[in-house]
């Protein structure tokens, strides 16, 4: 199988963007480092993309993030560590959303296509990334187990979001393509 140059720069590029964002609560560059995470991925996004095809997925990412994050902090099964935040939801958590809308589908189109692939592939691999982030030490499971199932339902939901968003978009995009020609 042929791994195509373009994909393994947008996998870079996100990684990068996601240890900049995490990291940044232990630097001593707590605003800078993901914002700079930020730039890298949207230079990227909408070079290849361009940023009307990116919007639905970047607002809804941010969205779905503040949501979900804030629920999750207020119902004590998250924690942060101490950063800048909105409704307990740190501004490189916020950033690293973005990153992940602007980088949704040339990363995780496999996973959109299908319903029951974006079920369980964004609720494990969401589960997963936080797990990680929890072994970094930059954010808590403070209820343990429990808290990485309720990190998977939030993924779960936010997989089915982003599934029926890909597909909706996909057809219009579809549509247009062939009225045009």
């Amino acid at each position: 199988m042929k791994i195509k140059l373009g994909l393994v720069i947008d996998i870079v590029v996100f990684q990068t963007a996601w240890f900049a964002c995490v990291f940044s609560s232990l630097s001593s560059f707590p605003l800078l480092l993901p914002l700079i995470g930020l730039l890298t991925v949207s230079i990227r996004s909408i070079y290849m993309r361009g940023v009307f095809v990116l919007l639905p997925f970047v607002f809804s990412s941010l969205l779905m993030g503040l949501v979900g994050d804030a629920l999750l902090v207020k119902m004590g099964f998250i924690a942060f560590t101490d950063y800048p935040s909105v409704l307990g939801v740190p501004y490189w958590m916020l950033i690293l959303w973005l990153n992940f809308g602007l980088m949704l589908r040339p990363l995780f189109e496999w996973f959109l296509e299908h319903f029951w692939r974006a079920l369980v592939g964004f609720s494990i691999g969401g589960a997963i990334a936080y797990f990680s982030g929890h072994k970094l030490e930059v954010l808590t499971f403070t209820k343990g187990w429990q808290s990485a199932l309720a990190v998977g339902v939030e993924w779960a939901i936010a997989g089915i979001a982003f599934h029926y968003l890909h597909l909706q978009f996909c057809t219009k995009m579809r549509q247009s393509h062939y009225e045009y020609n």
